[in-house]
């Protein structure tokens, strides 16, 4: 029983002990937050440079008018957005095509400067993959892929500009 008290106690001293524990976030400085801002700024446009050209493909410019939204100008975007149909052969070779060409882009993202910020684009990236292999297997219509690929995108914002809040100011 006395036993059984001392390791009753210890336990309890030991819990309290850690649940009074601040936790372990680290203050950046504003040097440092400047410096993580200006990395960030310079990979950002290197991708947005990357899939610029990209999306100045024919493939691109296809995929655009006849599967997915690329571009937020896209004249067929209210159409694609409440597409019934599925994909067709012609429009899943030109996706595939399109994807392919966006992997050159995918591995800049790897120079971002913080672990949470290399995984927000990671996870839009398998996001989007999915969306793709389901329209191409013929598991969704067009209309519900775009409508999922701006799900994924509105989450990958609200996601980044919380990882970004941290590195503010400096």
């Amino acid at each position: 029983m006395n036993a059984l008290l001392r390791v009753v106690c210890l336990s309890t001293v030991i819990l309290a002990g850690c649940a009074s524990n601040k936790s372990g976030t680290v203050e950046i400085s504003p040097e440092s937050k400047a410096e993580i801002k200006k990395e960030v700024e310079i990979v950002q446009k290197k991708m947005s440079d990357c899939v610029a050209d990209v999306n100045k493909t024919e493939e691109a410019k296809y995929v655009n008018a006849n599967v997915i939204v690329i571009f937020p100008d896209s004249p067929n975007a209210k159409q694609l957005l409440n597409s019934p149909e599925f994909i067709n052969q012609e429009q899943a070779i030109a996706l595939k095509k399109f994807k392919d060409a966006t992997m050159q882009c995918r591995p800049i993202a790897k120079e971002l400067p913080k672990p949470e910020m290399i995984s927000v684009y990671e996870y839009y990236y398998s996001k989007v993959d999915d969306v793709y292999d389901d329209l191409v297997n013929k598991r969704i219509t067009i209309g519900v892929a775009n409508q999922e690929r701006q799900m994924r995108l509105h989450y990958t914002n609200d996601k980044w500009a919380q990882v970004m809040k941290g590195y503010q100011g400096g």
